[in-house]
């Protein structure tokens, strides 16, 4: 007897060590909610961005931080502007080779790298902070007129003079206390100080006291640190990175009020700790069409994973690099939002793109999307699959003819069946139906879906024929 079964294609990337237990995978894909309905459900899978480059310097994106009126870059050694015109101006170096911190002030921008700069905005000049004041800087903020900065190796911050980049003094700095780990990060966020170390947080609030202008809140401690100072974030009106505690490291975390709640689940976690090196990891976070999304990559892992605040979901994104044919981390190394555009510069060069929902390439590479089901007919009930029917957005604006790809598992994943082809639809051909048929009998079934044609990937689920 025939029956028809939905098939699980829409869902999150959660796949587990057991994958009896569970091995989707959802890669340049996000789960959408539909809201039309009584109780909103997540019912489709959207393209994520491709990226259409924007702007080319020399050496690779170490930092951007958009002004009124410009965008500062930071790409190898050098600073640079690039007005809304889109005129480039060199301004003067910055020396090192890591990620590049920024805060201002509407007068001054203070610029920490392996040394630390002030830039006048008025005037566009780079000048090196050397006084002897300064006790030298990991990362910058700025609250309440002053800059704020992490001392190099030790729990101490210190600040700026009113107004200022200058330090006042040598005595002008604090020490977070509640534990005696170093300090990680400094940010600024809902006009509070977030002092975040390596084993525990502490926030800190603006006195008004010129000699001592902020002080610990009361009750102002998470027993949770940070073990990779890239990864802090804000996020969705919170802040966001990876922890270290007492206990152990690797889970994702994101303030509400003076607490610290978890938002990596199971899977990712166990992702994580199979990585050789989480300290290296690096994040940025942006809003689009109405989703919050964090952006977490892992270098040494290749990895880059995503959440997503709407859906409380994780989806995986990637570069597929046409040289190996592997999946490696995504291109973004830097994040800015600058004249209504997402802004990501590269992590391999000094390329400067736009994430953009109208761009099916990033750049001139093609995306590799992908969507692996969970097991189907986890109880092991022999099933002849008949037929297959993917619910697909179908039928293209422009003159091409894209093709999806199937195959299928019968044993988790360790191996895959030939490839199936299918046509997405061409122009105009909006009542296209997509279906595999005699594919075969299993006791545990996975499906994979691929397409890596310039087009929209759009799924709205799946049924199957089987008996």
């Amino acid at each position: 007897m025939q029956n028809i079964i939905d098939i699980p294609i829409v869902g999150q990337s959660y796949h587990l060590k057991d994958w009896s237990i569970d091995c989707q995978r959802t890669l340049n894909l996000y789960p959408q909610i539909v809201e039309s309905g009584n109780a909103p459900q997540v019912s489709a899978l959207m393209p994520t961005p491709g990226l259409i480059k924007k702007f080319e310097l020399a050496g690779r994106v170490r930092g951007l931080y958009a002004l009124s009126d410009r965008l500062l870059v930071v790409a190898g050694q050098k600073l640079y502007f690039i007005d809304k015109a889109g005129k480039i101006v060199e301004v003067g170096e910055v020396t090192g080779v890591n990620r590049v911190y920024f805060a201002d002030n509407s007068a001054q921008v203070m610029i920490v790298s392996n040394s630390a700069y002030s830039y006048e905005i008025k005037t566009a000049r780079l000048t090196q902070i050397k006084s002897e004041e300064f006790l030298g800087a990991t990362d910058v903020a700025f609250l309440d007129a002053r800059f704020v900065w992490v001392v190099p190796k030790s729990g101490r911050f210190q600040w700026s003079k009113l107004l200022s980049t200058e330090a006042g003094s040598v005595l002008d700095y604090a020490t977070a206390e509640s534990k005696s780990d170093n300090l990680v990060r400094v940010i600024a966020s809902n006009g509070q100080l977030w002092l975040i170390g390596e084993k525990t947080t502490e926030i800190w609030a603006s006195t008004g006291n010129a000699d001592l202008p902020f002080q610990r809140m009361g009750g102002g401690v998470i027993p949770t640190g940070c073990v990779a100072k890239d990864s802090v974030c804000q996020f969705d009106g919170s802040l966001v990175w990876l922890t270290r505690t007492e206990h152990g490291q690797g889970q994702v975390i994101m303030t509400q009020g003076y607490q610290a709640t978890r938002i990596s689940n199971h899977a990712i976690e166990s992702e994580i700790d199979s990585y050789p090196n989480i300290a290296d990891a690096y994040s940025f976070s942006y809003q689009d069409s109405g989703h919050a999304f964090y952006v977490i990559t892992f270098p040494s892992a290749k990895k880059t994973w995503c959440y997503d605040s709407l859906t409380n979901m994780w989806h995986e994104r990637s570069y597929y690099n046409p040289k190996t044919h592997l999946h490696e981390h995504h291109r973004a190394l830097t994040h800015c939002f600058y004249n209504g555009m997402q802004l990501i510069g590269d992590r391999m060069n000094g390329n400067i793109y736009q994430l953009s929902n109208s761009a099916q390439k990033d750049g001139i590479d093609l995306i590799m999307r992908e969507r692996v089901t969970p097991v189907i007919n986890p109880h092991g009930v022999k099933l002849v699959f008949d037929e297959l029917e993917l619910n697909l957005q179908v039928g293209q604006e422009s003159n091409i003819n894209p093709l999806v790809m199937l195959t299928w598992s019968d044993d988790g994943g360790r191996t895959w069946s030939q490839s199936r082809q299918e046509s997405l639809g061409a122009i105009g051909e909006f009542g296209k139906r997509v279906i595999f048929r005699r594919l075969g009998q299993s006791k545990s079934r996975v499906f994979k879906l691929q397409m890596t044609d310039a087009a929209r990937l759009i799924v709205l689920g799946a049924k199957a024929k089987v008996r």
